[in-house]
């Protein structure tokens, strides 16, 4: 698969790839796939609020005390 890039806020970015791990390129594929309505694809499933806080929580503590600007949904 050839590589494509796209601009993310860093701090977007920094979020999702904390709420999903190292599966995060696997839902950017299938939600591009759903969007163009492709054969079988289907809309990723979104992590309920309580898991993303959790999960930023967690990527916090990782990476110590940090200046972090408001967070949107």
């Amino acid at each position: 698969m050839p590589i494509a890039e796209i601009r993310v806020a860093k701090q977007d970015w920094a979020d999702f790839r904390a709420v999903n791990l190292r599966r995060a390129p696997a839902v950017i594929r299938e939600f591009i796939r759903w969007y163009l309505r492709r054969p079988g694809a289907k809309l990723p499933q979104r992590p309920s609020p309580e898991e993303i806080e959790k999960a930023l929580a967690t990527a916090n503590e990782a990476e110590g005390p940090a200046e972090r600007g408001p967070q949107s949904e």
